[in-house]
């Protein structure tokens, strides 16, 4: 089973529509694979955690979107 984790902060649009989308594109494609909402209490500790947006996409322990020359923290 791939897990899909979908880290965020509270009341992010973005994460709440693409959220929605995983799970219905799991669903129609019968995919072996859940999505976690993980929610990040704040920027400083996105900052810490080396996230780079919200939201950002980790597809078995790898971020999918990673930008290597970004600065950490959402925005």
């Amino acid at each position: 089973m791939r897990k899909i984790e979908l880290i965020t902060f509270k009341g992010c649009q973005t994460a709440i529509d693409l959220n929605r989308f995983l799970i219905d594109l799991i669903e129609a494609e019968n995919l072996d694979a859940e999505v976690e909402t993980i929610v990040v209490p704040s920027s400083e500790k996105a900052e810490e955690m080396g996230l780079y947006g919200s939201p950002t996409i980790l597809v078995d322990g790898e971020e999918y979107q990673k930008q290597p020359f970004a600065q950490s923290g959402f925005y």
